[in-house]
């Protein structure tokens, strides 16, 4: 019997050290939580006298945290059943051209229009999520298709009706009311955007780890043909997680109305990509069944400050996206590496 088993406080062989150190090193977490700590200690250090440890800053930094990580949360469940969406970056654009040209040019209430763009952005979830389910195509094919789709209706739509790919004035349209201090207000000296970043994760992590739906949702990705055979409804999660993902972009949309008072069929252009690697940073597994919320909160976060450091460095910010894909093969490498040397199996004492 091993000495983890025989000695609750642990043998002066350090057993009980050891099965903590793997307990850590198989988070999901792990990679994100020290990269986040080793990324801001190099900006504090290098950094921190050219204004990266302000107020200011810091308010930036989580702000584009906030918009990643928003829609990475629900990406992150659908990374953990198996599939991926690359629409994303789209479907905030669809959101932002419902929502502007419904208040500003067509007079309507802001929660009108969101509930609009909501119903909008469920219904390319649902088509997203019914045609991967039935066709059995690669989830990456399926949603590039509706990347191009999404994107094309948003910039041909809005020219059709208005001659022009933007609308302005989004702020002054809906005036004070009471709803929008739900996407416009502070709280201290942080944007509301990253309030809705927290909740929106502790949600999503909720669901993974604390309710049937999240075990679902990792039998889904680890092993598909026996959840089907236990009577897992795979292909209902798939659609919902779908349908979850693309409800997240209209959040963002509204929150980007407000923070630039202007609707753009351009915008979010590379955000598809954003949010994906926020969550592999974070520990999500792209062959599913592996991934935590939780980690691609640092995900994102990481992702902001290297957004917002990166320009304090000497560095030409040309070579901003170099960097950013090191740090991307560099999470993955020690991601599969800790994993793997955590899940060996260990000596008898």
């Amino acid at each position: 019997m091993s000495a983890s088993l025989t000695s609750p406080a642990g043998g002066q062989d350090g057993s009980r050290p050891s099965l903590s150190l793997r307990t850590f090193l198989m988070r999901p977490e792990f990679t994100a939580v020290v990269g986040t700590i080793v990324v801001f200690a190099f900006f504090a250090i290098f950094t921190g006298s050219a204004g990266f440890l302000t107020v200011a800053m810091t308010r930036n930094y989580l702000e584009v945290a906030a918009e990643i990580g928003i829609i990475a949360a629900p990406i992150t469940l659908l990374l953990v059943a198996g599939e991926f969406d690359l629409s994303v970056g789209s479907m905030v654009a669809a959101s932002e051209v419902i929502i502007s040209y419904l208040t500003v040019d067509a007079g309507w209430s802001l929660p009108a229009a969101l509930g609009a763009a909501v119903v909008a952005a469920a219904a390319v979830g649902t088509i997203n999520g019914y045609l991967v389910v039935r066709t059995k195509l690669p989830s990456f094919i399926i949603t590039l298709a509706m990347l191009f789709i999404v994107r094309g209706a948003a910039q041909g739509v809005l020219r059709m009706l208005t001659g022009t790919s933007t609308i302005d004035g989004v702020r002054e349209a809906v005036g004070a009311a009471p709803s929008a201090l739900l996407f416009s207000s502070t709280v201290g000296p942080l944007s509301i955007s990253v309030v809705w970043w927290i909740a929106i994760t502790l949600l999503a992590a909720w669901v993974l780890d604390g309710r049937v739906f999240g075990n679902w949702i990792y039998a889904t990705g680890g092993n598909q043909a026996a959840a089907v055979r236990t009577g897992i409804p795979v292909n209902r999660v798939k659609i919902l997680l779908y349908v979850a993902v693309a409800v997240s972009t209209t959040l963002v949309a509204v929150l980007d109305l407000y923070a630039i008072n202007q609707g753009s069929a351009n915008a979010a252009t590379g955000r598809e990509f954003e949010v994906v690697t926020a969550a592999v940073i974070g520990g999500a597994l792209l062959t599913g069944g592996y991934g935590s919320p939780i980690g691609t909160l640092f995900g994102a976060l990481l992702f902001g400050m290297v957004d917002q450091g990166f320009f304090f460095t000497p560095l030409p910010d040309v070579w901003f996206m170099t960097f950013l894909g090191l740090m991307l093969l560099l999470a993955v490498f020690i991601n599969n590496y800790t994993r793997m040397q955590a899940l060996k199996p260990r000596g008898r004492s």
